[in-house]
């Protein structure tokens, strides 16, 4: 993992440490809705996106939920429960 986002990194991995296992398909929408619903983890969020570019860190969102939970892909879909991501991966075992 690049240096360079390790806070995206970290992000992703504190907001899957409150979620309980087994995740769902749609933990990359969970965890962009956490981060907007959680104010300490929505100004990280944005002083990331200020730091690296929003486009950035919304696609190491993405790529970290992935390879946290080492889930596989599934499909593209659109995001309905948050206003992070446009869309999502699904992802399943």
């Amino acid at each position: 993992m690049p240096q360079k986002t390790q806070g995206v990194y970290d992000l992703v991995e504190e907001v899957l440490r409150t979620m309980q296992e087994p995740y769902g398909e749609d933990i990359t929408e969970d965890v962009c809705k956490a981060i907007e619903e959680h104010s300490n983890w929505q100004k990280e969020y944005n002083d990331l996106a200020l730091e690296l570019n929003p486009n950035v860190v919304k696609q190491c969102i993405g790529k970290y939920t992935r390879e946290i939970t080492r889930l596989n892909v599934v499909r593209q879909v659109k995001a309905k429960r948050t206003s992070i991501v446009t869309s999502y991966t699904k992802l399943r075992p």
